[in-house]
């Protein structure tokens, strides 16, 4: 039998502002590192990516280029940058 007792964790009034806010540094912390695991902080995405970002279909995101949507292409390949499409698209009061 282990005689060693586990330690355990007493949380009174006085400070659990500070345990929340610990745990709460700690949350954002590891969720920041999550989105970054799954690139979810990336800011350039391809034609499919940039359709479910904005919600829309990529059909409509080729419309929207043929009105000025900006991209960048490398051979047949379109990239788009996140920012500069939002951007676009609240000037032209797409929804």
């Amino acid at each position: 039998m282990n005689d060693v007792e586990s330690p355990s964790l007493q949380v009174t009034l006085a400070n659990e502002a500070s345990f929340r806010s610990y745990l709460y540094s700690i949350f954002i912390e590891e969720l920041q590192k999550a989105r970054e695991d799954l690139g979810a902080n990336r800011k350039i995405l391809n034609q499919m990516e940039i359709s479910e970002h904005l919600g829309v279909s990529p059909t409509s995101i080729r419309e929207y280029e043929k009105l000025g949507l900006p991209f960048s292409q490398i051979s047949k390949r379109k990239f788009y940058d996140i920012s500069e499409c939002e951007k676009w698209i609240k000037q032209q009061h797409i929804d």
